[in-house]
């Protein structure tokens, strides 16, 4: 392991630890604004989820495949005067 991984990591692990002490201690300090801010950006957090949800369109999504034109496959030997045809697999009949 790198010495840039390892420190990473231990920012990582550290932030959290902050963060988790920090807000238990608010809560203990404060609980009514606590919750009221927790249950603020639940509230928040669950209307920008639904209109999110709602943005993708009301009907599922089916990929279709592209329409093209059909064309006959001829090989450069065959002329117009030819009564054979390519099918779509490539096989004369």
């Amino acid at each position: 392991m790198s010495v840039k991984t390892t420190l990473a990591k231990k920012a990582v692990k550290s932030t959290a630890k902050h963060t988790a002490r920090g807000s238990a201690s608010k809560f203990t300090r404060k609980p009514f604004r606590s919750v009221t801010l927790l249950a603020l950006g639940a509230a928040l957090g669950g209307i920008i989820g639904w209109l999110i949800g709602r943005s993708g369109g009301d009907e599922p999504f089916e990929p279709v495949a592209p329409a093209g034109p059909t064309s006959v496959v001829t090989s450069p030997t065959q002329t117009n005067n030819s009564t054979e045809h390519a099918s779509e697999t490539g096989a004369v009949s």
